[in-house]
């Protein structure tokens, strides 16, 4: 029996390679590991700062590794800011967070303690995923904390091509968290703090429209509403892979295509971008980039699939017309087609 098992372990490395071994070695049948080489980050939305006083992710074996902290944070709900380089290559996956965090569009602290789904985190980090980027297999290499005001936390796991929500939850309001935590000067009082990094931070324009309308508490919960719907690329020389897909809850995913015969049911969320390469009947190569209009895209899944349930395409039209590339993109069911009309093409806005 050692013997086989030795055999078996022989063909998974030499599978493995020496960059991602156990995703392979669990599909091999060997016992999967519990320790990889992951870094944690951190995220906030888009004119809502935010600021970290304290985190930690923990293990079931006693291991902590902190969440970086002590910074405004803003770069757009799901994006990662910082990458510590800390402890050792070869770490625990956290069962456990701990988080308090500071909302500077409500001038309020949060804290919370979250039990993390550990098994899941472990399957997803040993199973891996094909990554086009890499063109083979892969796995994550960062875990990444979320804050939002009305303190809602998400978790994700993040690689190449891909991030994974695994957690969500709500953080309690705390008076325990000093004011000194944020800033220990004297010269200004808190409030005058807050203001000037709301005007360093947030637009005037997005400044007044929370003056206006108030901050949108069940936002981040409405990024998680999921969908039954599929990319269909309406193309000359339609591309092998859909390269990135970036959802408005976060997550990224990058998909072959044709997809397979599964995913035309699989619920998604909505996506906020999409991109692929596209290789031109004259021979050159473009790198369409659709962004999504968020009121726009919100609207039109709605209205098409009210029940949840009802299939949707969004289908991408990549022609050369006159010398000239069009796109256009639209989301249909069997009976009705809503025109994307401010889609957008080039870089995402955040």
């Amino acid at each position: 029996m050692a013997n086989a098992m030795l055999k078996t372990l022989k063909r998974c490395l030499s599978l493995a390679g020496t960059l991602v071994f156990a995703p392979l070695l669990s599909a091999c049948g060997v016992t999967p590991v519990t320790k990889f080489d992951w870094l944690a980050t951190e995220s906030a939305p888009k004119n809502y700062p935010m600021e970290i006083v304290r985190g930690s992710f923990i293990s079931p074996d006693g291991y902590s590794l902190y969440i970086p902290n002590e910074k405004t944070i803003h770069s757009g709900w799901g994006s990662m800011i910082s990458s510590h380089v800390v402890g050792s290559d070869l770490k625990s996956l956290p069962s456990r967070m701990e988080i308090e965090f500071f909302s500077y569009t409500e001038n309020v602290f949060y804290k919370g303690e979250f039990d993390l789904p550990y098994d899941t985190i472990v399957r997803l980090f040993n199973d891996g995923y094909y990554s086009s980027k890499e063109e083979g297999r892969t796995t994550y290499g960062r875990i990444m904390v979320g804050v939002a005001p009305g303190g809602s936390v998400a978790v994700w796991l993040l690689g190449t091509n891909k991030k994974t929500e695994v957690f969500f939850g709500k953080a309690d309001r705390t008076q325990d968290i000093p004011w000194t935590r944020i800033y220990d000067g004297s010269e200004i009082t808190r409030e005058e703090f807050v203001h000037e990094v709301l005007n360093d931070a947030v637009s005037i324009e997005n400044i007044n429209a929370l003056k206006q309308n108030g901050i949108p508490f069940e936002l981040w919960d409405s990024y998680r509403v999921h969908y039954p719907w599929q990319p269909v690329i309406i193309a000359d020389n339609p591309p092998p892979f859909i390269h990135g897909i970036f959802y408005f809850n976060g997550e990224e995913d990058n998909l072959r295509y044709p997809l397979d015969e599964p995913a035309p049911s699989t619920l998604r969320p909505i996506p906020r971008r999409l991109y692929y390469i596209w290789d031109n009947p004259d021979g050159k190569v473009s790198y369409p980039k659709f962004n999504f209009d968020e009121a726009e895209m919100f609207a039109a899944f709605k209205r098409l699939c009210p029940d949840g349930l009802t299939p949707l395409k969004l289908e991408f039209y990549t022609r050369k017309i006159d010398g000239v590339r069009k796109y256009a993109v639209q989301l249909s069911n069997e009976e009705e087609v809503v025109v994307l009309e401010k889609m957008y093409m080039g870089k995402a806005r955040r």
